[in-house]
């Protein structure tokens, strides 16, 4: 190919028209994200925090349930050890709900919140705890279920899965 050939129109050759790309996608990838590389993580404590107002608000849901005494029980030291590890006091439950139907959403909540919060806990000991109330959770979730008349775990997934 000849010289004259190889340039195209306005004067620039190939390899300036390339560079010059390649720069201006290289300008257009190093601004993206750049405000949330300025974001600070959650700390641990704020990440507990987060889950025990989740507890708290499932612990109400269930509290009014007839038969569900040792769910609220168990969610009751669920969030007193949040609380304890949060560093932050445990406020009263406001009022018992009673509704299975809430209930019920409020648990598949809280089983979400702690698997999603897994990635943002740093201290290894803590994602145990979080692992270990996620399948208390889970159990409360298929205890509910039971009681509704429905099929305690409706799918392998856990409602991880689209419908």
């Amino acid at each position: 190919m000849t010289r004259a050939a190889s340039r195209l129109r306005g004067g620039y050759t190939r390899r300036r028209f390339l560079g010059a790309a390649g720069a201006l996608a290289g300008a257009l990838l190093a601004g993206c994200g750049r405000d949330a590389a300025r974001e600070r993580p959650p700390t641990d404590p704020q990440v507990l925090a987060a889950l025990l107002r989740r507890e708290r608000a499932a612990g109400a849901a269930v509290a009014g349930i007839a038969g569900a005494a040792a769910i609220a029980r168990q969610d009751e030291l669920h969030a007193e050890r949040l609380a304890s590890l949060a560093g932050v006091a445990l406020d009263p439950v406001a009022g018992a709900e009673g509704d299975l139907v809430a209930a019920l959403a409020r648990k598949q909540e809280g089983v979400f919140a702690y698997v999603n919060a897994l990635p943002r806990l740093s201290d290894p000991d803590l994602r145990v705890l979080v692992m270990q109330l996620a399948a208390s959770e889970a159990e409360h979730l298929a205890a509910l279920r039971l009681a509704a008349g429905e099929e305690p775990v409706p799918d392998a997934f856990a409602g991880f899965t689209a419908p």
